[in-house]
């Protein structure tokens, strides 16, 4: 158990040393019993002490309670980029750097949001210094390692084990059962007016019970997740009003319920809360009371419909909700590591100072994003997917990536997207 010594215990530095070090680091203010501690040395402190040790020299950021601009000036170590450079042992703080990563510091700050007022990742220091790609506290602390065995070879980080962690969000569970008699009308006629005849077809198809659904994936995921031995994760969108962001069938609907429960069953399912419940603690109650209901069980994992999100009132409204697990931290309009991180942690709630008990799962990959933002070809897509993996395999992280039933349809145009899914999977699993 490495320890540390700084001559002052902040909640900031806690936090960022258990995470780094996942729980197997303590921390001391005492210099004797430091300098007799027999374990691996590392000083927090603007004074070197003793030869034998790792002298990271501080910045301030960690002994602050106050949130403000940072000059960020990216270096580079090793390979990698860096900031908040010092002359210690090491050329920054990595301590400071990874927290104002991992806390999601600048999205605090003063910034522009995007169309769907979230935080748009044009403002991010990964975006800016071209580091999105990479899973960079994970990066630090594989080179922090080989620093640290020049005290003791036999030491290491705590062993990890590479998983992957596929999550589906389910906003459109099916094309055309169980949707309402007017919208299949609707549908019928705007299908035959735009010329879109095989559409008509499938629909009249369907609709005799002579064809599946063709959002209805559901099995052939089941078999997948059997044959390759996964653990998914499905977000289901229980929406009581349907907007144009918020397409769920009616959740009401016995089809519904019955898909709801027999993923309960299999899997680790949670709610999807709806763009409507935005900022909107009675909305998004509705919603986890229907899950709930369906599943008869409470309902502690969430991902928000189009990653709308804001530091910290989200977070803490899922917290008021009992929510345990968040799914939501990525971006909507670029695959990358938006806290540069390939690893669950745990929120901390910046402007109470105060480590809290939600669990973030962060992705780096949705299909959506390749698809309407980075404006990719389906081979492309899994190309820039197959290079995450790499990332996250290389690190011993948690690859979690999201995908959306309606894009694995067996539709002419999605035919090759599946396809591919089923090849990567074969390949990689």
């Amino acid at each position: 158990m490495p320890v540390i010594y700084t001559p002052h215990i902040s909640p900031r530095l806690q936090y960022i040393v258990a995470h780094l070090f996942e729980g197997s680091a303590r921390i001391t203010t005492s210099i004797e019993e430091y300098q007799h501690d027999e374990n691996i040395k590392i000083n927090y402190s603007p004074t070197p002490l003793f030869e034998n040790e790792l002298w990271v020299l501080p910045s301030r950021l960690l002994m602050e309670d106050t949130i403000h601009e940072v000059e960020i000036d990216v270096q580079r170590w090793n390979g990698l980029p860096i900031f908040f450079a010092t002359n210690g042992s090491i050329p920054f703080d990595i301590f400071s750097a990874s927290f104002y990563l991992l806390s999601r510091y600048e999205e605090y700050l003063p910034h522009e949001k995007d169309r769907y007022g979230r935080y748009a990742h044009t403002n991010s220091t990964a975006y800016k210094h071209q580091f999105i790609d990479q899973p960079l506290i994970d990066l630090w602390m594989q080179q922090l390692e080989l620093i640290l065995k020049q005290q003791r070879s036999s030491w290491h980080l705590p062993v990890r084990i590479f998983t992957i962690q596929p999550s589906y969000d389910i906003d459109e569970a099916y094309r055309y059962i169980w949707q309402s008699p007017f919208r299949n009308i609707l549908g019928y006629f705007i299908d035959f007016l735009q010329g879109k005849f095989e559409h008509v077809t499938n629909r009249m198809k369907v609709l005799a019970v002579k064809q599946k659904d063709p959002y209805d994936v559901y099995e052939w995921l089941d078999q997948l997740h059997e044959q390759y031995h996964l653990d998914p994760v499905y977000f289901f969108l229980l929406a009581e009003k349907r907007t144009s962001l918020d397409k769920n069938i009616d959740p009401y609907t016995k089809g519904m319920q019955q898909l709801v429960q027999r993923h309960t069953e299999r899997y680790n399912v949670g709610i999807h809360p709806s763009t409507q419940s935005f900022g909107s603690m009675d909305t998004m109650k509705r919603e986890c009371q229907l899950l709930a209901y369906h599943t008869d069980k409470k309902v502690n994992r969430s991902r928000q419909h189009y990653l709308m999100m804001n530091f910290p009132d989200t977070y803490r409204l899922l917290i008021a909700l009992g929510i345990q697990h968040d799914y939501s931290l990525g971006y909507g309009s670029v695959n990358g590591f938006r806290a540069s991180v390939a690893r669950p942690f745990y929120w901390y709630d910046l402007e109470n100072e105060k480590i809290t008990s939600l669990l973030i799962h962060p992705f780096c990959y949705m299909d959506s994003t390749a698809i309407f933002y980075e404006r990719l070809n389906t081979e492309m897509a899994f190309e820039r997917m197959n290079s995450f993996y790499e990332s996250v395999k290389q690190v011993e992280g948690t690859f979690s990536f999201i995908l959306h039933n309606h894009f694995l349809a067996e539709q002419f145009e999605w035919m090759i997207w599946r396809q591919l899914y089923e090849d990567f999977l074969g390949k990689h699993c």
